[in-house]
C-alpha cells in the first residue's frame, strides 16, 4: 500500500512539474498574470519610484493620513506588483492589481491610523514586483503623532 501512495505521489510531481503553467494562462495581449510574472525572469521590466519615503509631518492621534506612493514602469513588459505588506497592522494598502503597461504610470496607497501610535513614527512597506532592478521595493514613510488633548 505505501509502494503505491508514494508512487502515485511521484507520478503527481512529475506531471505538475512538466506543465507549462505560463503559457496556459497567458492571454492573447501576452499579459501574464500577477501570479505567475513574478517566475518569468525573461518577462522582468524595470521600475521607476517618484518617491520612497515620504513624511507626513505632525498628525493628531486617532486621525488617519493617505500616503501615495507613485511609479512608472520604465522598462519593455507590463509590470505587475505581485505582493504589498504593510509593516503594522496599523498601515493599510492599496495597489493595481492589473499589469501596468510599459511607461505607464501607478499608485500605492497606505492608510495610516494613528491611534496608539504617540510620538515620533517610522514604518515601512514592502512591494514585491517582477523588477529586474530589485523585486523587493522598501517604501517608508514617518512623521509625528500629536497626543490628542483630554
Amino acid at each position: 500500500m505505501n509502494k503505491l501512495v508514494l508512487t502515485t505521489f511521484i507520478y503527481l510531481i512529475f506531471f505538475a512539474a512538466c506543465k507549462d503553467k505560463v503559457s496556459v494562462y497567458e492571454n492573447t495581449l501576452g499579459i501574464r498574470p500577477a501570479s505567475l510574472a513574478g517566475l518569468d525572469t525573461a518577462n522582468y521590466t524595470t521600475i521607476q519610484w517618484e518617491d520612497t519615503l515620504h513624511n507626513f509631518g505632525s498628525i493628531i492621534e486617532g486621525d488617519s493620513v493617505l500616503i501615495k506612493f507613485k511609479f512608472k514602469n520604465t522598462g519593455k513588459t507590463a509590470l505587475f506588483i505581485l505582493e504589498v505588506l504593510p509593516s503594522c497592522g496599523c498601515t493599510l494598502t492599496d495597489f493595481p492589481r492589473n499589469a501596468i503597461l510599459p511607461g505607464d504610470r501607478g499608485i500605492i496607497t497606505a492608510t495610516f491610523t494613528t491611534q496608539g501610535h504617540p510620538g515620533s513614527v517610522t514604518k515601512n512597506i514592502m512591494v514585491k514586483t517582477n523588477t529586474s532592478n530589485n523585486i523587493f521595493h522598501k517604501l517608508e514613510f514617518s512623521g509625528e503623532v500629536l497626543k490628542k488633548k483630554q
